[in-house]
């Protein structure tokens, strides 16, 4: 299916978007790449609604694509010295929490499917990272506050599908079909 098309092409951007970060002489590959990551998630999730092209595989592996792409940007920024290594950290741990509890509840044939939150704090990761690879001297409290906001937008979101999952009965989630 198209949708899982473009989420393969958005996994093999990511490996050459790392390469280039770490050894451009400028950032211009790949703030292309990670332009083009960004917009094939957007078209792959339209495709996916729009023509009914939803599937259980999509639902995992599309958000599976999206996280690993965040943590390697974060990786890179901070091997490159634009943002603290602690950031790493901290979208490493939601990240990976976030793929665990995918993994388990895709064991126990639940699907979860993302919402508004889940999009919106993508975005918004999205638009931080390409202003840190547009702009890698950012200092002072304005980069503070851009770290900020991430960390709270991604641990909000993190919160919503937590409380999603823990207080739904699992009939109200997605059950995958056997």
């Amino acid at each position: 299916m198209i949708p899982n098309i473009l989420t393969t092409l958005r996994l093999v951007i990511i490996p050459f978007f790392a390469y280039f970060m770490l050894n451009a002489e400028s950032f211009t590959v790949p703030l292309l790449l990670f332009l083009l990551s960004g917009v094939t998630d957007i078209v792959d999730g339209w495709i996916a609604r729009h023509f009914d092209m939803i599937t259980d595989v999509g639902s995992v592996y599309d958000p599976l694509v999206d996280k690993l792409m965040q943590i390697t940007s974060v990786v890179c920024l901070a091997i490159n010295g634009t943002v603290p290594v602690w950031v790493i950290c901290v979208v490493a741990v939601k990240e990976l929490s976030m793929i665990a509890v995918g993994v388990v509840l895709y064991i126990k044939k639940i699907v979860v499917h993302s919402n508004w939150y889940g999009k919106a704090a993508t975005v918004f990761f999205y638009a931080v990272i390409l202003i840190f690879i547009m702009f890698p001297g950012i200092e002072g409290s304005f980069k503070t506050a851009l770290l900020a906001s991430l960390v709270l937008v991604m641990l909000l979101a993190a919160s919503g599908y937590l409380i999603r999952i823990s207080g739904s009965k699992s009939e109200t989630l997605y059950k995958k079909k056997a």
